[in-house]
This record gives C-alpha cells, sequence and structure tokens, in this order.
C-alpha cells in the first residue's frame, strides 16, 4: 500500500464529513470514473470519424482491406494515406478497450 500525503485543511474537512479513509477512496474513485470515461469518450469521437470517414467500422475495414481488392484499390484512390489512419484507428480502439476494462474493473469495487 502507497502513502499519499494531503494538505492538512483537506483532512480537517473530510474529519467533518465522515471518515476521513472512506472519503478519500471515494474522491479517488470517483476522480478514475471521470478520467476513465472522458478517455473513452475521446477514444470514440476519434473511431467515431474513421467510421464515417470509411464508411465502415475497423473491424469491418482491417479485413476488407486484406482480402478485397476493390475495396483497398478505391481506399487507395480516395486516401493516399490511409494506412497512416488505420493505424491510429486501431490504436483508439484499442485504447478504447483498454479504458472500458479499466472502468469496469474500479467499478466492481
Amino acid at each position: 500500500m502507497a502513502t499519499v500525503f494531503i494538505e492538512n485543511e483537506w483532512i480537517e474537512t473530510a474529519k467533518l464529513l465522515g471518515d476521513v479513509r472512506s472519503i478519500v477512496r471515494e474522491a479517488l474513485r470517483a476522480y478514475f470514473v471521470q478520467q476513465c470515461q472522458q478517455r473513452i469518450a475521446n477514444a470514440d469521437d476519434k473511431i467515431g470519424a474513421y467510421n464515417r470517414k470509411y464508411n465502415c467500422d475497423y473491424s469491418i475495414f482491417k479485413k476488407s482491406v486484406q482480402t478485397d481488392e476493390e475495396f483497398l484499390n478505391k481506399i487507395e484512390s480516395q486516401n493516399p494515406l490511409w494506412e497512416q489512419d488505420a493505424i491510429e484507428w486501431e490504436y483508439r480502439v484499442e485504447e478504447k478497450q483498454t479504458w472500458t476494462s479499466q472502468l469496469a474493473a474500479i467499478l466492481k469495487r
């Protein structure tokens, strides 16, 4: 377990509100939930932009560029830098999964 130092004024205020340890834990939990939700929303925004740009979700896009020559030719002609988009798109999908898992773990406690 780690030790964290908190301003005395905050401790005194927490004492007025109840059990300091419980209050600090709940405050941290609320902060972490908020941060996870914010990162999920940010990833969703970026994923949504790519979904609209390529008119499909990432899993379909990835499969299509690997197996559908017509799809790939169309993508290459319309978006010469599609590979860079695909790298970031994949990263954002993985990022969303990571933060969603982290949020689920926090909410279980």
